[in-house]
């Protein structure tokens, strides 16, 4: 008898563990080519010319004029994303669906931007990482 009151209450705490992970979901979330120095490894500031850039890499999603040429400027994303929602637990016993959401919604942009010479020969290139935010931002609240 005590065996099976054993295994009752196990069953019962690992059902208790694992219900607030139901509420939970992870995604992934990907914006262009993700680019990396490996991949821009090939320019060379001095010889490499935008239309090598283009070629290799694509069309740049903005091109802007400068004082000393231009920047094209490519932007992308890749991160993963996750939710807690921890009022999935109260919706057996309540009519509303409470969202209390906790997320890491500090989703940036990265940026790789290359600049160029009036003759558009690179002069310079760097990435631009996208600005941490705090990593959790309770909703509604």
């Amino acid at each position: 008898m005590k065996n099976v009151g054993e295994r009752a209450i196990s069953l019962l705490v690992a059902v208790m563990v694992s219900l607030p992970f139901m509420g939970c979901n992870v995604a992934r979330v990907t914006l262009n080519t993700t680019l990396t120095p490996e991949s821009v490894a090939f320019i060379v500031p001095g010889k490499t010319t935008l239309t090598d850039v283009v070629t290799r890499l694509g069309a740049p999603d903005t091109i802007t004029d400068a004082d000393s040429g231009l920047v094209a400027t490519y932007r992308f994303l890749d991160v993963k994303y996750s939710r807690v929602n921890f009022g999935w637990l109260a919706k057996p016993w309540t009519p509303v669906d409470p969202d209390l959401i906790f997320s890491r919604t500090g989703l940036g942009v990265d940026e790789f931007q290359v600049f160029c010479s009036p003759n558009w020969v690179v002069v310079q290139q760097g990435f631009q990482r996208s600005v941490t935010r705090p990593p959790f931002y309770p909703y509604p609240f």
